[in-house]
């Protein structure tokens, strides 16, 4: 297997370090940031990778959040139903766009677009880091959570 659960969840607590214990140095936010996305893709890449998905399915996908999350939220859960119910989960409680889905289609909204957008230039547009952490954690505990029960619907090869 290419993707690794663990690997995603090291890079969460990566963010959360420098989250706790450096966030007041220059680029904290922006280091938050790229660890917590990058850490969303290798989970969602990670989980259509043990659902049947080959490496070059997944490479086609590049670092598009948005576009891994639409792949797992065409797939089924065995016998709970559809595996959208990912993008519902709330991240960021008590706030009305604190949704897995709205976080990962920041872009769409106009959102720095992940990775090139983040880790370059003067001005990120996204979400607080705490949010993308926040994001991080629950997609990959629901990813792990949900390993080996989710199926492939319409598959793509």
């Amino acid at each position: 297997m290419l993707y690794s659960f663990e690997f995603a969840k090291r890079l969460i607590e990566a963010a959360e370090s420098t989250f706790h214990n450096g966030f007041e140095m220059d680029e904290a936010g922006r280091t938050v940031l790229y660890l917590s996305c990058l850490s969303c893709e290798i989970s969602l890449k990670a989980l259509l990778e043990r659902t049947g998905y080959t490496s070059k399915e997944l490479k086609k996908l590049s670092h598009d959040l948005s576009a891994l999350l639409t792949e797992v939220s065409s797939c089924t859960l065995i016998s709970s139903g559809k595996a959208s119910t990912l993008r519902s989960k709330m991240a960021m409680p008590d706030t009305g766009n604190g949704t897995i889905g709205t976080l990962l289609e920041s872009e769409l909204s106009g959102g720095s677009v992940y990775p090139n957008e983040i880790r370059y230039g003067d001005t990120v547009r996204h979400y607080p880091p705490e949010a993308m952490l926040n994001c991080a954690k629950v997609v990959n505990d629901w990813c792990i959570q949900h390993d080996g029960r989710l199926v492939r619907m319409g598959a793509s090869q």
